[in-house]
């Protein structure tokens, strides 16, 4: 299949913080500035065909009233608080265990529910529940917290665990700790992220997803860029700090190859370039555009804009190279960039991913290209991920080029789908509060 070319763009630089509503300063005549003098976000008022408050009432149905009553109802274990992992379409369950990665995922999910959307009890009691189902195995020393568990709280096999699944529980305790206001669970969640980053600055690291001694990873980068600046966002911390810079480093100047400008997954852990084809020809197109919206958030924080529009560059470019301009949505890796090798499936978080940046640039810039992307992309998961047309809930997580439904599925995704109906739910609030303008936050 042929690629398009990638042909730059100039970024509009003006960018708010995601808590500001409207974008305040001083006329030349000393009169004071508002939000309503900036341009829209969104042409006409209108993305992907829908107002704003038309989108706004899309994702309140798709979060509200679609994904969450069914994990209520049938990944929620209300017996022993944890999160069942293997969940078919009509709520059935292959087996009733769980992960260490799906349980900090959850947790996050309903924190993160309660901090920004309502202080519902039902929401923190599920969260706290399932804090308690984890803490009876919590770890000591340099260890992981087990990996698998029965739906009990049994662990299940050799208990080792793995940084992805420290990361994740992680995640999920910060949030929670910000939700019940119990600092001791801030405290853990940093100290085990801080513990995941010393295992990976070992040179002789090595697990499922590293393929050779000290391999840096994409996606474990993105981890612990990703818990630092939610943390940092409510307060100062030297040493995440420290861990958010070297990571956006690492990702925006080593792991993408100037060769075709997209990133290799993997690269050696002196962030050198990998003598295997197998990673120095490789395009992670799928996480590259999970990094770009987090950078984005990040650069956001700091009011960066110099970073926040190299970052909507490199999310673009990866988005106008993995496009399907035959069926529609996108593809997740390369296997060879020169062979043009690419996997055809499309896996259900990397259409998420492209939600989440174009609306974001949108929400910050009013650039066309991306209000153009999100209604192409958001046209499309509607129409061809969303269960409804087959009489369920939810999103699927198609195995094909083709997007094709498939009638039973093993897992029900606590964490990708709702996170993008959250965070583009509150993107499109804050443009409905600015009356549809770009944020200002370096005007």
């Amino acid at each position: 299949m042929n690629r398009r070319s990638f042909v730059g763009t100039a970024l509009c630089p003006a960018f708010l913080a995601p808590e500001v509503t409207g974008c305040q300063g001083k006329s030349p005549d000393g009169r004071s500035t508002v939000a309503r003098e900036l341009p829209p976000a969104a042409e006409n008022g209108k993305l992907a065909g829908m107002t704003l408050d038309e989108l706004r009432r899309q994702y309140e149905h798709d979060l509200f009233e679609d994904h969450l009553p069914f994990h209520d109802r049938y990944v929620v274990n209300r017996t022993y608080g944890s999160f069942m992992s293997a969940t078919g379409h009509d709520g059935s369950h292959p087996h009733t265990n769980t992960t260490a990665s799906y349980m900090g995922r959850g947790i996050w999910f309903y924190s993160f529910l309660y901090n920004n959307f309502a202080q519902e009890d039902a929401y923190l009691d599920t969260a706290a529940r399932a804090v308690g189902f984890i803490m009876k195995h919590r770890p000591s020393g340099e260890d992981y917290w087990p990996d698998e568990y029965t739906c009990e709280g049994d662990v299940i096999g050799s208990g080792r665990g793995s940084l992805p699944g420290d990361c994740y529980i992680a995640e999920g305790l910060a949030e929670y700790a910000k939700a019940a206001g119990e600092p001791e669970y801030m405290d853990l969640a940093r100290a085990t992220m801080l513990k995941t980053f010393r295992h990976y600055d070992d040179p002789g690291f090595i697990d499922s997803s590293t393929p050779y001694p000290g391999a840096r990873s994409l996606w474990y980068w993105m981890l612990h860029m990703w818990f630092g600046t939610t943390t940092l966002m409510h307060h100062p911390d030297s040493d995440l700090e420290k861990i958010v810079t070297r990571s956006i480093d690492a990702i925006m100047n080593y792991h993408l190859n100037p060769a075709f400008n997209l990133m290799n997954n993997v690269i050696n852990h002196d962030l050198s370039r990998s003598e295997d084809p197998k990673h120095s020809g490789m395009a992670a197109c799928g996480h590259a555009t999970e990094a770009t919206w987090m950078i984005m958030y990040e650069a956001v924080r700091t009011k960066d804009k110099t970073l926040f529009g190299r970052a909507a560059d490199m999310f673009r470019r990866h988005a106008v190279v993995s496009k399907d301009d035959v069926y529609g949505g996108y593809y997740n890796d390369c296997r060879n960039v020169d062979a043009n090798d690419w996997e055809l499936n499309k896996v259900s978080w990397a259409q998420a991913f492209i939600l989440i940046n174009s609306l974001y640039i949108a929400e910050h810039t009013g650039a066309q290209w991306a209000q153009e992307i999100f209604g192409d992309q958001n046209i499309w998961t509607q129409k061809k991920l969303t269960l409804k047309q087959y009489g369920y809930p939810g999103w699927f997580e198609p195995s094909d080029r083709f997007a094709t439904f498939v009638p039973h599925a093993t897992r029900k995704d606590n964490y990708h789908h709702p996170r993008h109906l959250m965070l583009n739910l509150l993107s499109v609030r804050r443009m409905i509060e600015r009356g549809g303008k770009i944020s200002g936050v370096f005007v």
